[in-house]
Formats: C-alpha cells, structure tokens, sequence
C-alpha cells in the first residue's frame, strides 16, 4: 500500500488546523504520513499541532523559523518519504475520500499528477465548483501549453506522484509560488489528469495570502513567475512563447495598476 505524504503548511491559523488535521486523519486511505510545518506561528498552532502528533503517529510536526509559505512547503517536500505527495493549506479541509479517489484514478490511468474541483467555504457557506465527475486526460505537450496558460496552478488540490515532484522547489520569499512552479511540476510528467469532482474546501479567509496579494510587491513577484515562464518556452522552443510573452505584459500591467494605485 503506497504511503501518500500530506504537506501542511501551518502559520497562525488556530482557529482553523484543528479541522484540517483531523480532515486528513479520517481520510478513508489511511497510509498516510502528515507533515505539520510550523512556520514560526505566533499563536497557538504549533501547540495544536503536537497535540494531535502525541496520539497519532501519521503526523510529523516540524517547527521552524517563520520563512513563508514556499519555505514551509519545500520543508515539507525534503522531510517526505512518500511515493506521492499532497499539500494542503492549514486553513482549508478536505473531503474523507478525497486520497482514495484520486490515487486509484492516477493508478488507473497512469497519470503523474491529478487535480480535482473544490468548493468554496465563505463563513459556513458551501459555494460548489464544478463537479459533474468528468475525467480529463492530458498528454505532456497539451498538459503543458496549458499549465503555462494558468491551468494546473493550484497545488493544493492535486496528487502528485513523486518524480512530478523531482528536484523543483518552491522560490523563497515570493508571492504566487504556485504559478512559479506548477508548470515545472507539469513538466517533469507524461500524463496529467484532472476530475471533475468536488473534494477540496479552500476557504474564503481574509487573512490567507491569496486575499492578501494585491500590493505591488506581491504583484511584482506575479511578474517574476511569468518572465520565468517566458524563458522557459524560449529555452525549450515551445511554439506558445508569443502567448508567455503576452501573459508577462498583462502581469506587468497589473504590477503598474496596483503600483500607481498606491
């Protein structure tokens, strides 16, 4: 039975870990190994955190200087031992069968990485996503050209075998880690699948770095990713470098707005 590491990255969200924790330890695929990330909270969640880890010998808490969200999960990558790999936000939640469904569907498909729909949490109020159970298949090529067109993003709704994983790292110090580096995860695959199944709760939190990101320097570092991206296609002579290079403009017209909003 393959283990499946479940990265959480956790920084003062004691209001909410608690219910993401136990989400993962009542999944119905029980080989699981919780890594708890304590990115130097402040409040009460590295305490919460080792008292679940007292009675549940799944979850492995590890406390650290607060770096941010990309260092906390790249902790988390490096501690895995995993023949596949998750992440989960610490103030999210997840369906009880969420690992089951996913693994047996990348299984039976020989897929490399699978992403699902969620639902939207905004104070108790469940707003559903798409969820008509449609399976999407994509081949390396067309997974590609679409992760580099901002589909395949979000890592916190997808099960990665390891090797997707490989050697890519999330950038340190950076806002929109995700676009950053979920093309280089695409990258590393052969076959990408996404279901069309609600699993996943993202919760609609103020204080969450997505609701947070609209500074200037945040949309700076969305720039970054995109010139990355650009440089990417170039490297590799993709046919899509006009459509990277258009994206990079319309970010650095966004990073001018949010600059001269100021």
């Amino acid at each position: 039975m393959e283990l499946i590491s479940v990265i959480v990255p956790v920084y003062n969200v004691e209001s909410y870990v608690a219910e993401c924790i136990e989400s993962i330890q009542n999944q119905t695929y029980m080989n699981l190994e919780i890594i708890l990330v304590n990115d130097g909270s402040t409040d009460a969640s590295g305490d919460i955190c080792d008292q679940y880890a007292a009675y549940d010998e799944r979850i492995k808490v590890i406390h650290q200087e607060n770096g941010g969200l990309s260092a906390a999960r790249n902790t988390g990558i490096e501690a895995a031992n995993g023949d596949y790999i998750a992440f989960v936000d610490s103030d999210d939640y997840v369906g009880l069968t969420l690992y089951e469904d996913m693994l047996k569907l990348l299984k039976e498909h020989n897929l490399d990485i699978i992403g699902c729909e969620s639902f939207r949490d905004k104070d108790g109020t469940i707003i559903e996503g798409c969820n008509d159970g449609r399976l999407e298949v994509f081949e390396k090529d067309d997974a590609l050209r679409l992760a580099l067109h901002d589909i395949f993003t979000s890592v916190w709704n997808k099960l990665y075998k390891r090797s997707a994983i490989g050697d890519v790292r999330f950038p340190v110090g950076r806002k929109f880690e995700d676009s950053a580096t979920s093309y280089l995860f695409v990258a590393n695959t052969n076959r990408v699948g996404h279901y069309n199944h609600c699993y996943y709760y993202y919760r609609l939190n103020p204080n969450s770095i997505t609701q947070t990101s609209f500074d200037p320097k945040s949309r700076w570092d969305f720039v970054l990713g995109y010139e990355e991206r650009l440089q990417y296609a170039i490297k590799h002579q993709l046919s899509y470098i006009d459509d990277c290079n258009s994206l990079l403009m319309k970010a650095v017209l966004s990073c001018l707005t949010a600059y001269y909003a100021k």
